[in-house]
């Protein structure tokens, strides 16, 4: 058992906060959970992990066992590697493929077969070293979302990119497939983003939220929109219902081209659902009407190939930015599980 008196240092900061600066080992959500669970007591009571700290408050904080997991070199997933040099690689991710360990995953990822192809790696990073989980990873890309990524391979290579991020000097272009047709056909998204209350899913900060909203703007434009609604079988009164259609109305997919120009976690996807414009297959984020959509395009994508397409449609195409002076610049096509949805349309 550890006890912790709360100084002038740490007033006015979140318990959870304080605790993950003051205990490393400790994940971000071991601490939250062990807070709702009663096992981390302030004065001898339980707090949400959202109290605030004053000043002469106690903390007690148990022994808690937490794996140090050193990074295993994994020779069996396949990396498309489109550029390389002594600084950095770029990376077109798969669909479908984690980019760092977790909990749940310890093996079948990216930084796992970074690390089998380049094991100097594993000193990259914001904690190099033996247990280091993301080296060299200058931004991730979620599970499902395809696409370039760039990868350090020198700790100074990896501190100059992190301020061209930090700045706000690398340039992403994303596309995306999304339900129904934006009111403008280009726009800009400006609204902060934070954790939704229950920790499942981010949310913009309007309504009930937990920790601090960060700003977050993302800009859109349409490149091209399809009328699904016979392919969808939406033109009987009793589907447009169910899907939340009016008599007159028409169901679209429209194809747009998104650069996020802050990088908060899931901020595209959430952005897009905040405009009413969810991504095709996105579950986690999909609106009530949105359900039924995508069961019917997932039952269309298993009619056109026998692979598993049941997916969220966004693909990181194009990567830019500057390093030594040099300019570096990046594409990526449409992967196939994109080609399949916009052939048949």
């Amino acid at each position: 058992m550890t006890t912790f008196d709360v100084t002038i240092d740490h007033a006015n900061k979140r318990i959870d906060g304080c605790i993950a600066d003051s205990m490393p080992d400790m994940t971000r959500g071991q601490i939250v959970k062990a807070i709702k669970s009663g096992d981390i007591l302030c004065n001898d009571k339980q707090v949400k992990p959202s109290y605030k700290l004053k000043v002469g408050d106690v903390l007690t904080v148990p022994k808690i066992d937490v794996p140090s997991d050193t990074l295993i070199p994994n020779a069996e997933i396949p990396l498309t590697i489109i550029d390389e040099n002594d600084q950095f690689m770029i990376i077109d991710k798969p669909r479908g493929l984690q980019v760092h360990p977790s909990h749940t995953e310890k093996t079948n990822t990216l930084v796992n077969a970074l690390f089998d192809h380049f094991p100097d790696i594993i000193d990259v990073g914001d904690e190099p070293g033996e247990y280091n989980q993301r080296p060299g990873i200058m931004s991730r890309l979620d599970k499902y979302t395809s696409g370039l990524m760039v990868v350090a391979k020198d700790q100074e290579t990896f501190l100059a990119l992190k301020k061209q991020f930090a700045d706000r000097k690398v340039h992403k272009t994303y596309e995306a497939l999304v339900w129904g047709l934006p009111k403008e056909p280009e726009g800009t998204i400006d609204a902060p983003i934070a954790r939704a209350v229950g920790y499942t899913r981010q949310k913009v900060a309007f309504g009930k939220f937990t920790g601090d909203a960060k700003e977050a703007v993302t800009q859109y434009k349409t490149r091209a929109t399809y009328d699904v609604t016979e392919i969808l079988g939406l033109e009987n009164a009793k589907q447009r219902t169910r899907a939340g259609m009016s008599e007159n109305k028409r169901q679209h997919i429209a194809h747009l081209e998104i650069q996020p120009l802050t990088g908060r976690m899931h901020q595209i996807r959430v952005h897009l659902a905040h405009i009413g414009r969810s991504i095709v297959g996105d579950i986690k984020y999909e609106r009530k009407n949105e359900k039924l959509l995508n069961k019917k395009i997932f039952a269309l994508v298993q009619q056109w190939t026998p692979e598993d397409y049941q997916t969220f449609y966004l693909h990181a195409a194009k990567l830019e930015f500057e390093l030594d002076g040099k300019k570096h610049s990046y594409s990526s096509p449409l992967p196939q599980h994109f080609g399949i949805i916009l052939e048949n349309l």
